[in-house]
């Protein structure tokens, strides 16, 4: 016998007819992308740093430390890369009657780092200004309270010297390698600062060398005899070496040198 499905009925598992059935499926959320962002605002950070910099240094190019010390100072005169050659004679400074010289070719003998009342040889100065020393020059009429006051910058420091300076036209001269200031007094606020920073300063060619060699105030320049025993007085020199004050007692060889 045929089974009927009665009238308004629907057969089971089928929808009544004309209607559909929709299902609403939940959004799945993406979660926020941190990491890009936070990888962006790095790159946006870089970016505005290196536009600074480049603003900053336009036209200046790469400024090493001592460039940006040598900014620090008004009336600074600098020389870029003095000659550094050891000589056995006299060296030709520029301007050196008036100045003392603030590098260049020198004595293979540097000068002890001391306080001098008397002039030292240019030849040996310069050379301890290549070992990062500041050498202090003064007019022989700078009064005694100011010389007080820079002997007081120099007492102590094995890389700093102090000497008078005949002809010098400024009363104080600082010499660093390749560097010089010149000031009217020792009270110049720019003297102390000059001599704290440039003292085994980034301008400094043979960093860890010591200031020790010719340890007299002299005018003639020494050089190391036959054998590297003693001194004998460099080409030009007047006196014999016995006779010559300006060499280190301890070091005035015994005999003549070789010709």
């Amino acid at each position: 016998m045929a089974q009927t499905t009665p009238r308004g009925s629907s057969p089971r598992g089928s929808s009544p007819r004309g209607s559909s059935r929709r299902v609403n499926v939940a959004p799945v959320k993406k979660p926020f992308p941190w990491g890009f962002a936070a990888g962006a605002a790095l790159l946006g950070l870089a970016l505005v740093g290196i536009i600074v910099y480049a603003v900053l240094n336009t036209g200046s190019g790469f400024k090493t430390a001592a460039d940006k010390l040598d900014a620090t100072f008004s009336g600074l005169q600098v020389t870029k890369n003095p000659d550094a050659n050891h000589v056995a004679g006299r060296v030709d400074y520029p301007d050196s009657a008036t100045e003392a010289p603030d590098g260049g070719n020198h004595n293979e003998i540097p000068q002890t780092c001391a306080v001098y009342t008397a002039p030292i040889v240019n030849e040996h100065a310069v050379h301890s200004l290549e070992h990062g020393a500041v050498w202090i020059t003064y007019r022989p009429d700078l009064p005694a309270d100011q010389l007080t006051v820079l002997k007081d910058l120099v007492d102590g420091n094995d890389h700093r010297m102090l000497s008078p300076y005949p002809g010098q036209v400024d009363a104080v001269g600082l010499q660093a390698w390749g560097r010089r200031l010149e000031v009217g007094s020792a009270t110049d606020p720019r003297v102390k600062q000059f001599v704290e920073d440039y003292t085994n300063g980034p301008q400094t060619r043979e960093v860890g060398a010591a200031c020790q060699g010719v340890d007299q105030p002299g005018t003639v320049p020494f050089v190391v005899g036959p054998g590297g025993s003693g001194f004998v007085p460099s080409t030009g020199a007047s006196q014999s070496p016995a006779a010559d004050p300006s060499a280190p007692a301890s070091a005035r060889p015994s005999a003549s040198p070789s010709k």
